[in-house]
């Protein structure tokens, strides 16, 4: 997807990174493994409003939509000092389009550099750092899910530690007042509990269907247990 060129990766010491999708350390597609899919409601528009998310350290991929010019999504997540906080913001390859590319921040009590704070849409309370991840001016190549076989195109990501305690914020809005859908790959560790695990089906149909994509192949693989089961069972049966 062109929209011209594409910002160049900035590094600010050793602590914090802002990367391109062409700078990224490790590969998207690999990264969407063990993120637990979230589907939430239109969160706030201020830090006060914010939405409340699961643990900054386990995966998470949240899925949302940007519904009129000028909206702002503000997420938050308790975060303990010392604690990574990784966030890359995905535009999903949409079948009949209607995905938008936009810029995100995240805000902490303390964080160990603070960049392009003019850009924030909201205001930054006293004591607060923010980075800002303007949106790329060109989108590479698409990486996939290889569960659910959805395409992404991976867009920059925020990298860094808190170095005090408390809540911490991610802020999603559109610079150019677009509208459209947009996901975050939020945490850096795999869940451990099995529940996660044996949800596997649920979450690949939740996320075809937020795609528009289809899901036959969950009838045809549903029929297929059906007739094997019945042939288990008529063998059973002559024996």
């Amino acid at each position: 997807m062109e929209i011209g060129e594409l910002s160049e990766s900035i590094i600010f010491g050793e602590d914090l990174k802002v990367e391109n999708a062409q700078t990224e350390s490790t590969a998207p597609g690999r990264e969407f493994a063990g993120s637990r899919p979230l589907f939430p409601p239109l969160p706030g528009n201020s830090l006060a409003g914010s939405m409340a998310l699961p643990s900054a350290r386990n995966k998470h991929l949240i899925f949302n939509r940007l519904q009129h010019p000028g909206q702002i999504h503000v997420y938050s997540t308790e975060c303990r000092a010392g604690e990574r906080l990784r966030v890359q913001m995905l535009v999903p390859v949409l079948p009949l389009g209607g995905s938008v590319v936009p810029a995100f921040a995240v805000i902490a009590q303390s964080l160990p550099y603070s960049a392009d704070l003019h850009k924030l849409p909201i205001e930054l309370p006293a004591g607060y750092s923010a980075v800002v991840a303007p949106p790329p001016n060109q989108l590479v190549a698409p990486v996939q899910d290889k569960l659910t076989r959805t395409k992404y195109y991976p867009a920059p990501t925020i990298d860094t530690r808190t170095l005090v305690s408390g809540r911490c914020y991610v802020v999603v809005w559109s610079p150019r007042n677009q509208m459209g859908k947009y996901a975050l790959l939020l945490g850096n560790r795999w869940p451990l509990s099995w529940a996660y695990w044996v949800q596997l089906p649920r979450f690949w149909w939740q996320i075809r269907g937020w795609f528009g994509l289809s899901r036959a192949a969950a009838y045809a693989g549903a029929a297929a247990l059906l007739v094997a089961g019945a042939v288990a069972a008529a063998r059973i049966r002559r024996e």
